[in-house]
């Protein structure tokens, strides 16, 4: 399970096809955002388009929501109820202040059934940390990871400025990137919610706060990644993850004469002759590296045959 669980999460940096798209050009919002919460009356915190010379699109326009009716916590929601693997970034202007300051980020996996949800926040106030949180039964949060100093790239800033925030989860795995940098420890394990919306956040106790926020991107699996479910029960790939090398074989009766190895786009890596192991099995060992001899970078690699898209993963970890 452990190795499956690394496979989908190296598996989530092929992610590319766009799903959803929020940048408010010329001042219009491309998406439907709903209020997540509702007061007393009925009235739920909107997403605004804002004028800000300083939005990180360069268009001179950005989003803004805030905690104005609630008083604690805003947030609004886009996409689908059924959004499962995906990846969200956006630029946050996350907020610099002496103590007791906001949490400004985004959500992800967002279930209106259980009101379960996962957050990526910064709170740069005396803590000065990022913060992973699930949002669980009864809108506590519980704490999956917090990075403080060394651990959030660049350091904490010192004042308030924009940031990308981004997440990608695949299965039970979450990945963290604060400024497209992976933070430290990720994947983090958690199989709370399983679905659901993306969208964007803010937190304060002490008074009204809001985020403003710009470039939402929402991104599905791409390229040779979605063949991932027809994978060739015939193959053994072992260990799987590696590091230096992986042994790989299969039945003298395969219709392959010869192991391919691809990348996640679909070139053509590496091709390489197995030969006779014992009894009936072809045995070949593949060591992380392309045609010319280079060694490649970690990620999801493919074996078989791309024409009918029976394809078994291989992850290279280091």
């Amino acid at each position: 399970m452990k190795y499956f669980v690394i496979g989908c999460l190296v598996c989530s940096m092929l992610f590319g096809q766009i799903l959803y798209e929020e940048h408010f050009t010329g001042g219009a919002m491309q998406l439907d955002w709903h209020p997540w919460f509702y007061d007393s009356l009925g009235i739920g915190d909107s997403m605004l388009v804002i004028s800000d010379p300083t939005a990180p699109g360069g268009d001179g326009w950005a989003g803004r929501i805030s905690n104005e009716y609630m008083s604690v916590a805003g947030l609004t929601y886009a996409g689908d109820a059924g959004l499962t693997d995906y990846s969200i970034e956006a630029w946050i202007y996350t907020v610099v202040t002496a103590a007791m300051g906001p949490y400004n980020g985004i959500a992800m996996r967002m279930d209106q059934g259980s009101g379960y949800y996962y957050r990526l926040v910064s709170d740069f106030d005396d803590s000065g940390r990022l913060r992973l949180g699930l949002v669980a039964s009864g809108g506590y949060p519980v704490v999956l990871r917090d990075w403080t100093g060394a651990e959030i790239p660049g350091g904490v800033p010192v004042s308030s400025s924009w940031h990308k925030l981004k997440m990608t989860i695949i299965a039970d795995s979450i990945w963290c990137y604060y400024d497209d940098a992976l933070l430290v420890d990720c994947p983090i394990i958690d199989d709370s919610v399983a679905q659901g919306y993306f969208g964007v956040y803010t937190f304060n106790m002490l008074d009204t706060a809001s985020t403003k926020c710009d470039d939402i991107v929402v991104t599905g699996p791409t390229g040779i990644s979605e063949y991932g479910s027809r994978t060739v029960s015939t193959l053994s790939v072992f260990p799987n993850p590696f590091r230096r090398f992986t042994d790989i074989r299969y039945p003298m009766s395969n219709e392959w004469s010869r192991v391919k190895i691809y990348d996640a786009s679909g070139r053509l890596i590496k091709d390489l002759q197995p030969s006779l192991a014992s009894g009936n099995q072809l045995s070949v060992t593949w060591d992380g590296r392309d045609a010319a001899g280079n060694a490649l970078a970690p990620g999801v690699y493919f074996i078989g045959d791309i024409q009918s898209r029976q394809m078994a993963k291989v992850v290279k970890i280091d």
